[in-house]
């Protein structure tokens, strides 16, 4: 039958092409084992992504290391473990998402990426609102300097203002690090044997060694007290897929998700929310004080849009701020819990009416803090 015909010898051809790979590809279109790294993010990722492809194109960047796990947060607003009763954990936070920074800009150019600096944190916040409903993020378009451009004290100084300009309890920044491809011109200038094998790699749809298409994708987030700017958990993310496209597509629209570098992307993205997610379920509600010398009525920046309700109580925590010993018009904040109690009275969308407990009276800048 003809129909038969065709498909034993396709069969055939496939089989001889499969046997003869090792043979045709030679040493020079074998990965080189030399010129790849261990994942350095910690973790197992929901594909088998093993090794990372080093871009020819570009320099390794230094900023590529691991950062670690979580990082523990401040001690002192955090008595209770707040992970181990999630359920009366519920009050909502509020979340500034910055633009994340391109370390290695050109990286991007393959494709017309270049938005991925906006998407990427739209895509992250995205994920936080569908998993994590005690989240409210908010996006700005400008992002902060690079760790390596900016003294952590610096930082958490910048981190501070922004958070108070947008009335945030929490700030998640970021860089992307590299998205550079391993051989740019395997998919934008490839040989006649190149355009057969990727022809073939894309009818079979089995990603393997001798595609030459890899390309690294590789981001850093960094999750931060909006009212300390102390670091509350810092990661380094990074995977590879096969990227094919050879036209300006723009990072996250519907073509850049059908490709197999777009569905790598995809999986990191998920797991960075859900990792960021964990973290900030594990932070108490914390609301700044309005407040005058001398009155024991207070308002708080957060309400029934937050969840909170008339006759909830919080504890009364001071913000202290010391000036740096080393470093001049820099400076440190700490959180003194005042073992006073605020009681919720009167509630409305953005803030509520409170009454400290006793007979303290405020001087200087206070936090509410959920239990």
């Amino acid at each position: 039958m003809p129909n038969h015909s065709r498909l034993l010898r396709f069969i055939l051809i496939l089989a001889g092409a499969t046997l003869i790979l090792p043979v045709w590809a030679g040493p020079d279109r074998l990965p080189h084992a030399g010129k790849h790294q261990p994942m350095t993010s910690q973790g197992d990722y929901p594909f088998d992504n093993q090794t990372i492809p080093t871009a020819s194109t570009t320099p390794s960047p230094s900023a590529v290391q691991t950062t670690g796990e979580a990082v523990a947060p401040a001690p002192e607003p955090r008595g209770s473990n707040q992970c181990s009763s999630r359920e009366n954990n519920d009050l909502q936070k509020s979340l500034l998402i910055t633009a994340f920074s391109r370390v290695n800009p050109s990286t991007s150019n393959a494709g017309a990426l270049s938005n991925v600096e906006q998407q990427l944190p739209a895509l992250l916040g995205k994920s936080l609102v569908a998993t994590h409903r005690a989240i409210n993020p908010v996006q700005i378009n400008e992002s902060l300097p690079t760790a390596a451009a900016s003294s952590d004290n610096l930082l958490a100084q910048q981190i501070q203002k922004l958070a108070h300009a947008q009335r945030t309890q929490l700030v998640l920044t970021g860089e992307i690090v590299d998205m550079a491809m391993a051989h740019p011109e395997a998919t934008y200038n490839p040989g006649l044997y190149t355009r057969f094998l990727n022809g073939l790699f894309d009818f079979i749809t089995i990603k393997n060694r001798f595609d030459k298409r890899e390309r690294v994708f590789s981001f850093k987030v960094n999750l931060r007290d909006g009212f300390t700017g102390q670091t509350l958990f810092n990661k380094h993310y990074d995977t590879y897929g096969i990227w094919g496209i050879r036209k300006e597509v723009g990072f996250g629209t519907p073509l850049f998700w059908k490709s197999d570098y777009g569905r790598q992307v995809q999986g990191l993205i998920n797991m960075a929310s859900k990792d960021i997610g964990d973290v900030i379920e594990c932070q108490p509600f914390i609301a700044a004080i309005d407040s005058r010398p001398g009155q024991t009525q207070i308002t708080l920046q957060g309400g029934a849009n937050n969840g909170l309700r008339a006759g909830d109580t919080l504890t009364l925590y001071q913000m202290v701020v010391q000036g740096s010993e080393t470093d001049y018009a820099q400076h440190l904040v700490r959180l003194v819990n005042r073992n006073a109690a605020i009681e919720v009275r009167e509630v409305y969308p953005s803030h509520s009416l409170g009454v400290i407990s006793g007979t303290t009276y405020l001087t200087g800048q206070f936090l509410a803090v959920a239990p």
